[in-house]
């Protein structure tokens, strides 16, 4: 008999997804960026919660689920392949699509997961308004966090859910481990990800640019500021508003590190303009791009930040300008290029002005 059966008590199957190497992300890395990332990987695994499993509570780095419906293993394979595969792809867009080389976007590709799942009684405690699962198997499923796995990624299976699944260990290849904790844990079970692993579809995303005659204008100016905070000003969009007085206001994904193929809406006035992150291939120290189709008199509006270090405090910037203008455009292309290069000087004096001052 189980150690904690009740013919009478209601059961649980409870499932934790945990991101490996949180803690030493979270303290090495650029905090900002680090909550960004892992808020959007959390997000993920709940979007692939395929088992509509109730969420208890979110753990910094964990969700903790349970559910009181029974589930077959091939359904709980279904939501570990579906998290697992999701949390993957997005790790290969920081890989691939990040635009921002700090220590969290630069480093992301390093975490792991891992998922626990465990079957057991289920009791509630209840604070005010808050209700909560609680009791001996909410803290049994927990200890497991704390394991002797030799791997960083892996579904551990505790044996009371192994016995509730039917698996055969040694069919489905899970290796069976006993560690000593200071409550009563029957021996668990893990086995490797490997074989949950779809292929991830590569995608080229970065613009080879060159800067030669193709270009319809080019504006460049040294201004007095490091390399690092003048990348930050111009692509996290909340500072946006700062140097770019031009825009009335500016929406977008507070809750996204800005990346290829990420969106933002400028509003100037009554005129709303979509813009897309472009990823980048080049010399320069640092790079950034922007697109737009819903410029004034033009089909396209394509601009590349290329930022070379001249020293520790300043930066050379040089924005790159494309403009496909229409028909209409083409009339007017001269007082266009003019407005856009007043414009662009206008912005980079002042994103002089508040990259020395604290942001």
């Amino acid at each position: 008999m189980d150690y904690n059966y009740s013919p009478s008590a209601k059961q649980a199957i409870y499932f934790i997804p945990d991101i490996s190497g949180f803690s030493q992300f979270v303290e090495n890395t650029a905090i900002e960026h680090s909550i960004h990332i892992i808020a959007e990987l959390l997000e993920i695994l709940l979007d692939n919660n395929v088992l509509n499993m109730k969420l208890a509570e979110l753990e910094g780095d964990a969700l903790f689920m349970f559910s009181q419906n029974d589930f077959s293993y091939s359904e709980i394979e279904k939501q570990v392949s579906a998290m697992l595969n999701s949390f993957r792809e997005h790790l290969y867009k920081y890989e691939h699509q990040r635009i921002c080389n700090c220590g969290a976007c630069a480093t992301a590709t390093n975490l792991r997961i891992k998922f626990l799942v465990h079957k057991g009684r289920l009791d509630f405690i209840r604070v005010k308004h808050i209700k909560k699962p609680y009791g001996q198997d909410v803290n049994r499923i927990h200890r497991l966090l704390k394991n002797d796995v030799p791997l960083t990624e892996y579904l551990l299976m505790s044996n009371p859910a192994l016995e509730y699944l039917k698996i055969d260990a040694e069919e489905a290849e899970f290796t069976r481990i006993e560690s000593k904790y200071d409550i009563h844990i029957r021996p668990y079970y893990y086995k490797g990800l490997k074989t949950y692993k779809t292929k991830i579809e590569e995608k080229s995303i970065r613009d080879n640019i060159q800067i030669d005659e193709k270009a319809d204008f080019i504006i460049e100016r040294d201004i007095k500021v490091p390399i690092e905070r003048v990348f930050e000003l111009i692509s996290n969009f909340k500072y946006r508003k700062l140097w770019d007085t031009s825009l009335t206001e500016i929406v977008f994904n507070e809750g996204q590190v800005n990346r290829s193929g990420s969106n933002h809406t400028c509003i100037i006035g009554n005129r709303k303009m979509k813009f897309e992150t472009i990823g980048i291939g080049s010399k320069a120290d640092r790079s950034y791009g922007e697109s737009t189709s819903n410029f004034p008199m033009a089909n396209n509006y394509r601009y590349y930040v290329l930022l070379d270090k001249l020293d520790s405090t300043s930066t050379t910037v040089k924005i790159i300008n494309f403009v496909n203008l229409n028909w209409m455009g083409k009339m007017m292309r001269k007082p266009i290029y003019n407005k856009l290069e007043t414009r662009w000087n206008k912005k980079l004096k002042k994103l002089e002005e508040v990259g020395l001052n604290n942001i």
